[in-house]
């Protein structure tokens, strides 16, 4: 009975340290992902509609340490299908509500949001295959890792106007 609790404390203990001397070399890193990850929604009007996809956000890190100039940079979209599918809408609103990070790691970056959609309707998980052009790599901005938010079609089934079956699904440079 005491070896389970034993090793559990020692497993606790190594992750626990792991994970602290992360932040501190990394500030951007974990705190940030967990934050980014928990504070970006899928956007009902995706949802809705089917619609997945990668979405490239930039913004910065001032010299406090606030994030600011959040942008989505790619794939671009009128700004009628935006304001309706409302992926920029989440993502700006999501990193805005990211606290205060670390001063060190002030500069420019751009941030890959994998928006993957569960059509429970068809059976399908359509992971986004879409990647940003090569135009945008830039030696001012730094690629960070990409976070992955999950939606299924039967979340919001109440709110399609004339049946429960979701449409198929398709991927945001399609529009």
């Amino acid at each position: 009975m005491k070896k389970p609790f034993v090793f559990a404390l020692l497993l606790l203990s190594l992750l626990y340290s792991k994970s602290y001397s992360q932040v501190i070399k990394d500030p951007i890193g974990p705190v940030f992902y967990a934050y980014a990850s928990q504070n970006i929604n899928y956007p009902v009007g995706a949802i809705r509609g089917s619609i997945y996809g990668r979405v490239y956000a930039s913004f910065e890190v001032n010299s406090t340490g606030k994030i600011k100039n959040v942008n989505v940079i790619y794939p671009l979209v009128s700004q009628k299908v935006s304001k309706s599918l409302g992926f920029e809408n989440e993502i700006v609103s999501g990193l805005s509500k990211i606290p205060q990070l670390n001063h060190v790691e002030a500069g420019k970056y751009i941030l890959p949001i994998a928006f993957v959609y569960k059509n429970m309707y068809y059976g399908d998980v359509n992971y986004p295959t879409n990647r940003i052009s090569e135009d945008y790599f830039s030696k001012d901005f730094k690629f960070l890792q990409e976070i992955q938010i999950t939606a299924r079609s039967d979340q919001y089934r109440s709110l399609r106007p004339y049946s429960n079956v979701p449409p198929m699904s398709r991927q945001i440079v399609e529009y």
